[in-house]
């Protein structure tokens, strides 16, 4: 019974890590955070290994009995309220371990923590490209073409995510479908500038968030998560750049 109870902790714990990581968080948080929480339920040591597509920990007991568990990280996602329940979860098991049914429940609530509705979302994206459109010295006309734009693509990410579980794939397709829909619009008559509407909406996919955790990972000595985490926001950031100006390219506009 001893037994299994520690796998289920172990299990809780990768949990509450694996829940982090998606959630944006920086892998040094990650490892910080389980190491403390294993040492919290009287674990003798805890190494864990973390990178961005997986968590490798080995736990030593009381008894002499050396864990190893392992968990894959599919997919990602910025929330970082989440991240910050995680966070105050630990805290509160490292001033006092709560039982293992609880703590479950209490993963499973901030698993199942709500976001904003997807309405508000697509909002959202259509406010932030209209923003940065007008930022890159854009008028109305390119902020409003860059709001929907913006608006088409938040959709069309939620339809692919099922149907195409690479995320560099993903934000290429899309960026490519905006960049059609900016040169068809104005093939068909309208006059604005296209640049500073295709900007909008090329700012408004950029991976900052992943970008700056690969930078502070590297300062903080996790040179390898870092390497990794900053080689795929440079492929995406590429794949969106390459999305928008292949399309445009293709169907004969062009930034003016």
């Amino acid at each position: 019974m001893e037994f299994q109870r520690e796998n289920r902790i172990i299990k809780c714990v990768l949990d509450a890590g694996e829940l982090i990581l998606k959630s944006g968080g920086e892998i040094n948080r990650v490892e910080d955070t389980m190491t403390r929480m294993f040492q919290a339920y009287g674990f003798l040591r805890a190494d864990v290994f973390t990178i961005t597509s997986s968590i490798v920990v080995t736990v030593y007991t009381a008894q002499g009995a050396i864990l190893t568990q392992t968990r894959r990280i599919y997919g990602y996602d910025t929330n970082l309220q989440r991240v910050a329940l995680v966070n105050q979860l630990a805290r509160e098991v490292c001033a006092s371990p709560i039982g293992v049914e609880e703590l479950e429940c209490r993963l499973e609530e901030i698993d199942r923590s709500r976001e904003w509705p997807f309405w508000f979302k697509i909002l959202l994206y259509g406010a932030t490209a209209a923003v940065f459109a007008v930022f890159y010295s854009g008028g109305v006309l390119e902020a409003v073409f860059a709001a929907v734009t913006g608006m088409g693509i938040c959709l069309l990410l939620r339809l692919m995510q099922q149907a195409v579980s690479n995320a560099i794939v993903r934000y290429a397709a899309c960026s490519a479908v905006g960049g059609l829909f900016l040169t068809l619009v104005q093939k068909c008559g309208i006059s604005f500038h296209i640049d500073p509407a295709m900007m909008g909406n090329i700012m408004l996919l950029i991976p900052g968030l992943p970008f700056m955790n690969a930078i502070r990972e590297m300062l903080a000595g996790d040179t390898m998560s870092g390497l990794l985490r900053l080689c795929e926001s440079l492929i995406r950031t590429i794949a969106i750049a390459a999305g928008f100006i292949g399309a445009m390219t293709l169907m004969g506009g062009g930034l003016r």
